[in-house]
């Protein structure tokens, strides 16, 4: 439970994608993992560890959506890959991959919500995704909450203005009785340490 730590890429070296910050990874139902994008690195590529981060293979050099950092990712239950926004493109793209990240499919090219990075979004049990705050491409930070039930197709505004305090940079996690908590992050001026949940799709805080 993160008392205890062992590096994974100690024996080999370099795990093989550059170093990077702003990327996102997801754990599939498989047990991989796959990294996706960041600064530092191309941006665009994709990476897939099957040894709990051990050893990684590049699965995509270059996967079709934009260079981009500060994006989000999450797993849905049928294994499908969904990634939203970032700072790189127009920022409110959603894409979707159904082979581990190999290939990617632009689900929509203008999600509805405005384009930004350090936003955080999750998969729910129930299969649908609910995407937080961020900030917008002026560094305005961000409490509207979206949410899509059909893959990052189509997006629904469930609360312009959710309660916490606008924010980019954040983490969110869905728990198993399908309530999300969201915690800490940046806001105008301040870093946050404040914990929220939503019992309803993020409809309410």
């Amino acid at each position: 439970y993160g008392d205890a730590w062992t590096n994974q890429t100690a024996a080999g070296g370099e795990p093989g994608w550059s170093g990077r910050g702003g990327h996102s990874s997801v754990a599939l139902p498989d047990g991989s993992i796959v990294l996706m994008g960041g600064a530092g690195g191309s941006g665009d590529d994709v990476w897939r560890s099957a040894d709990g981060g051990a050893t990684w293979m590049e699965v995509n050099a270059s996967a079709g959506w934009p260079a981009r950092y500060g994006h989000s990712s999450v797993a849905l239950p049928d294994g499908s890959i969904v990634l939203a926004g970032g700072m790189g493109g127009n920022g409110n793209d959603t894409w979707r991959s159904t082979d581990n990240g190999a290939t990617w499919t632009e689900v929509n090219a203008s999600a509805g919500w405005s384009g930004r990075g350090g936003h955080s979004s999750v998969a729910l049990p129930d299969g649908s995704l609910v995407l937080m705050g961020g900030m917008d491409s002026d560094s305005t930070p961000l409490n509207d909450t979206w949410r899509s039930t059909d893959g990052g197709a189509t997006w629904t505004l469930v609360n312009a203005s959710a309660g916490w305090p606008a924010r980019g940079g954040h983490s969110s996690v869905a728990l198993p009785d399908g309530s999300i908590v969201l915690m800490g992050g940046q806001g105008d001026s301040d870093r946050l340490n404040d914990t929220w949940q939503s019992t309803d799709n993020g409809t309410t805080w």
